[in-house]
């Protein structure tokens, strides 16, 4: 029998989270000098937690932040006993420790709601196991992060690396080198290279900011989330950065896993080889990946926000490149429709400017906007508009310019070397 993972402290808190088994809640409750107060209000949310999980991902954050309000008020009611009947020494620590978690979690789902909603959906298991899992990660990069502020445009690639693996299951087992599974190309592949596979960001971290969030709907856009990257072999993934490429639905995005597809969308790269097999001297030419549907070794797949996002940018490269024949090549912006997951991925009014300040005046396709934007009646956004309407097409332009690179640290330098090295003795053991 395989060995199970390893138990984060993450994980257990997450599941923690949505488990009824509370030592403190009972012996809290259990005190006489509490009881009075405390039993009605443990009576309130044992009777919420118990009812049955909504499976709509919606009416499951609801219920939740409705669970975490009510045993708030439990335990903020027995902080003042406790202090009151001088019982700290006692319950002081495990008090405070139960509201900072139950206070962790729900400025998590306020600041993530739309983003955790979205993942829900998506999710190919039960909803309360995709919650934990959501809930995981976020406690994680929460802890990974401390109070320091990102350094932008940064990111510690490895940490990232590692997280899209798991997620995606790429890592070959039971190898003595680093091979990963090409999503495009469908095979395990070196990391090292050159050319390997490399880990790529779906939406540029350099993108990360405050009205890359407001865009989004979030208070935090989490580009370094793992459903933001994927493995592509490096020549795959300049072509996919420069906008040479596309990654758009294959069939329904409703279908879960939603599946996906590549685009070829500069015919000059067709008649030429990307890549050769070292053992078969087989070539794979372009042409042979136009159309080809992604692969993937497990039922995750990155987030369909994050490939709006790349799609709208690769809108906008393929149009000012002026690639004959390109619009042809790309379904309609209604594939990006999900009458049953409502509630869009970018935020419409960013969309509408977004294409007009970065050099012309076409707008990007109604459909498209229409499909995979959504709309914001607060009163309070229109400052926000205009900043972001400001800010965001910059960032813009400068990435189709090539202009945004992320800076490397010293993590991903030492990263480089291992591979190089790892290269070199791969090389001298083919067949492993």
């Amino acid at each position: 029998m395989a060995a199970l993972p390893p138990v984060t402290p993450e994980k257990q808190r997450a599941d923690s989270r949505l488990s009824q088994k509370s030592t403190i809640t009972d012996e809290l409750n259990d005190t006489p000098e509490f009881s009075p107060k405390l039993s009605p209000l443990k009576r309130t949310f044992s009777q919420t937690s118990t009812d049955p999980t909504p499976q709509l991902a919606s009416a499951f954050i609801h219920w939740r932040l409705q669970c975490i309000d009510e045993q708030l008020h439990f335990f903020q009611t027995a902080k003042e006993a406790v202090i009151a009947n001088k019982k700290e020494g006692q319950f002081m620590t495990r008090v405070t420790k139960e509201l900072k978690n139950l206070e962790s979690e729900k400025i998590i789902l306020t600041s993530q709601k739309r983003f955790i909603i979205q993942d829900l959906e998506d999710a190919t298991q039960a909803t309360t196991d995709a919650y934990i899992a959501e809930l995981e990660y976020a406690f994680a990069n929460a802890s990974s992060h401390g109070a320091k502020p990102l350094k932008q445009p940064r990111l510690e690639r490895k940490p990232f690396k590692q997280a899209v693996a798991t997620y995606l299951d790429s890592k070959k087992p039971h190898t003595m080198h680093d091979m990963l599974f090409c999503q495009v190309l469908g095979q395990y592949l070196p990391s090292a290279g050159p050319p390997g596979v490399t880990c790529a960001h779906i939406v540029p971290f350099s993108f990360e900011n405050k009205q890359l969030q407001y865009m989004f709907g979030a208070e935090e856009a989490a580009l370094t989330r793992p459903r933001n990257g994927m493995f592509l072999f490096e020549p795959i993934e300049k072509a996919f950065d420069n906008g040479w490429i596309a990654v758009v639905p294959n069939g329904s995005i409703e279908q879960n896993p939603t599946e996906w597809k590549v685009v070829v969308l500069q015919d000059d790269l067709l008649d030429k080889v990307v890549y050769e097999d070292p053992y078969t001297d087989k070539e794979t030419k372009w042409s042979d990946l136009h159309n080809r549907k992604l692969a993937w070794k497990n039922e995750n797949r990155p987030a369909r926000r994050y490939l709006y996002m790349r799609y709208a940018l690769t809108w906008l490269a393929a149009r000012r490149a002026a690639y004959p024949g390109w619009q042809a090549k790309l379904p309609s912006g209604t594939m990006w429709a999900s009458p049953g997951k409502p509630g869009g991925y970018l935020r419409n009014s960013i969309l509408r400017v977004l294409a007009s300040r970065i050099g012309d005046t076409t707008p990007l396709p109604q459909d498209m906007i229409l499909s995979g934007g959504f709309d914001d009646p607060d009163s309070q956004s229109k400052v926000q508009d205009q900043v972001a309407a400001l800010t965001l097409p910059i960032l813009v332009r400068d990435h189709l310019d090539g202009k945004l690179v992320d800076q490397k640290d010293d993590d991903d330098e030492e990263e480089e070397e291992d591979e190089a090295i790892s290269a070199e003795m791969l090389a001298l053991t083919p067949g492993l």
